[in-house]
């Protein structure tokens, strides 16, 4: 394990054990378990009254001046919907309404907690004009046919899913 840990109820170092067939550091005195779970997050894709799909372009590490979805972390008291909606206005400084769930991703990660990616689509609540907030450099929209790439593959994956649900639809 790459870090000492502290049991949060009596403060003695953790020990390594092997429980239900992995290696978790447990405490020796009253049996706390410090289960490594994945952090969530939300990606959303949003669309504009266009059909235009809404990017921000990062200012922050990771992906710094990479094009991105909105999301972010669900934070402990969070509805993840709610979550999704909230990292919209905060990224991309817009209203949107979550019209639908696109999948659920599991982020494998090798220098930090994995992460659980809840994909949404969202529209733009009317007169909603996006803009960068704090971690964005800019804002723009994009036709489906011009997208940039994207910063990390569950984006991708996001779109992906989106794009095809949107072809579903318009087959009906």
């Amino acid at each position: 394990m790459p870090a000492s840990h502290y049991c949060l109820n009596c403060g003695l170092p953790l020990q390594t054990q092997t429980r239900e067939g992995r290696e978790v550091e447990c405490c020796q005195r009253c049996g706390f378990v410090l289960w490594h779970d994945p952090k969530v997050v939300t990606v959303v894709v949003v669309e504009n009254d266009s059909g235009e799909l809404v990017l921000g372009r990062r200012g922050i590490d990771p992906g710094y001046g990479r094009w991105c979805l909105p999301g972010g972390f669900v934070n402990d008291d969070e509805d993840p919907a709610e979550a999704a909606a909230r990292e919209c206005w905060e990224e991309v400084c817009a209203q949107v309404d979550i019209t639908r769930l696109l999948n659920v991703y599991h982020v494998a990660k090798e220098d930090a907690p994995s992460l659980i990616a809840i994909a949404y689509s969202a529209r733009l609540r009317q007169g909603e004009i996006p803009q960068a907030g704090e971690e964005m450099l800019e804002v723009a929209a994009f036709a489906t046919d011009v997208l940039p790439e994207l910063a990390f593959p569950s984006h991708f994956q996001a779109l992906r899913d989106y794009l095809a649900a949107r072809e579903e639809t318009k087959q009906r």
